[in-house]
């Protein structure tokens, strides 16, 4: 993403092999000769970015096989690890758990068992070759995906202490001092950690006592293919408002429409469309699209001219970062993890969570004042295409990487 005129923000052809081991067999024996080779783990998509991970590895390491390991899929051909873990789950976090998928999803990847048990996979699989590996590398910290005396890294926008942070922290997650102890280690132990913002940063230095020198703020790139956007003051003053979210309720999705449904009063001809979820809402103006394939997602940004995430909780944003590379003003909150994508005031509107009023004002203010947001559409842009780039990212996890790989500088 270097000019005005961005076309993709996906990785050109990949050179490295990537090989996706999902069952839980052993990696093949018998190489006569030393294969250089990355181990790569992760929980299912990370919304798309797991994706990009991976792309990004097989750019910036061209002289080594990638080995994808997805601990979700390993989980799913073991229905009786799954059974003992949900019970586990509800016991330790609350039958609260099982009030919707997300948070059913969420819990049950952070019990001390699960985390012991894919741990344990992980290193029983892949110890044995652990030779072959220069270095492992894993997303989020629900698992350890280190192999037995090889350097780790960790790609991580998620701490649990980083709900400390919170107005109102969820005191569910604190439950299980086992779990919190297993994340701390990995933390700690890592040989490099990159984070998606400063402040979980700040978190794994200031909470989980880790040494400064091993962490490091990559941020993190768009999703969504980048296509050149529409700046003229028709768009601004469209009155159209989108949202795009997985997680409904964690999202402010309730305050969203209970904002738009008053300002809607006032202008009859503005729209809120809603993608990534199904909430069940009725409203004439409100149009809920529902989960969409990720390249079809480029033209919903395209055709609106507010992007709005009232989020109560949220690691970082990324749908708020592709809206501004879409060159819209966004609405947020004032929660952590937009402090790095939205300047208030002058790339879009930050306002407490959970506050229908103040949602509400910053609406009228943007639908009223169609230029204010094409100033704050396009500062945004400025802002973040050249800071959220997953080639910036790639750059860095190498830069990483050669740190604490002996002699693998020379070689990539």
């Amino acid at each position: 993403m270097q000019s005005n005129q961005l076309t993709s923000s996906s990785a050109p052809a990949l050179p490295a092999k990537l090989n996706s081991r999902t069952s839980g067999a052993a990696p093949r024996p018998g190489r006569q000769e030393r294969p250089r080779r990355i181990l790569f783990t992760k929980l299912g998509s990370f919304s798309h970015s797991n994706e990009k991970v991976s792309e990004q590895l097989a750019l910036h390491f061209p002289d080594h096989e990638i080995e994808i390991f997805d601990v979700k899929d390993y989980v799913k051909r073991r229905f009786g690890l799954t059974a003992l873990n949900l019970l586990i789950e509800v016991m330790t976090y609350g039958p609260s758990v099982l009030k919707n998928r997300s948070q059913l999803h969420a819990f049950f990847f952070m019990t001390p068992l699960m985390f012991r048990r894919l741990s344990s996979a992980i290193a029983g699989i892949f110890a044995p070759l652990a030779h072959e590996f220069d270095f492992s590398i894993q997303t989020q910290g629900m698992f350890s995906g280190r192999i037995p005396g090889r350097p780790h890294l960790i790609y991580t926008d998620y701490t649990f202490m980083d709900n400390l942070n919170e107005p109102k922290p969820d005191q569910r997650l604190f439950r299980s001092p086992a779990y919190l102890r297993q994340e701390a280690a990995l933390f700690q132990q890592a040989d490099g950690i990159a984070t998606t913002s400063a402040f979980v940063e700040r978190t794994l230095v200031d909470r989980y006592k880790c040494d400064p020198s091993r962490v490091r703020t990559v941020h993190i790139g768009a999703n969504v293919d980048i296509v050149p956007s529409e700046t003229t003051m028709a768009r601004y003053a469209a009155h159209h408002v989108l949202f795009v979210g997985v997680e409904w309720e964690r999202k402010g999705g309730p305050a969203l429409v209970e904002a738009f449904s008053e300002v809607a009063r006032a202008y009859p001809d503005a729209c809120l469309t809603i993608v990534g979820c199904s909430p069940l809402v009725s409203h004439p103006q409100i149009t809920v699209v529902g989960k969409e394939p990720r390249d079809r997602v480029a033209s919903y940004f395209e055709a609106a001219s507010v992007f709005c995430m009232p989020s109560v909780v949220e690691p970082l944003g990324i749908a708020a970062i592709e809206a501004s590379l879409f060159r819209l003003p966004v609405i947020a909150t004032r929660v952590p993890g937009f402090f790095e994508t939205v300047t208030d005031g002058q790339t879009g509107i930050l306002v407490p969570p959970n506050d229908p009023a103040a949602l509400a004002a910053a609406m009228r203010l943007l639908f009223e004042n169609p230029a204010l947001g094409q100033r704050m559409g396009l500062a945004g842009f400025e802002r973040n295409r050249a800071r959220f780039d997953w080639n910036r990212v790639g750059r860095q996890l190498h830069e990483m990487a050669c740190a604490v790989v002996p002699g693998l500088s020379d070689a990539t």
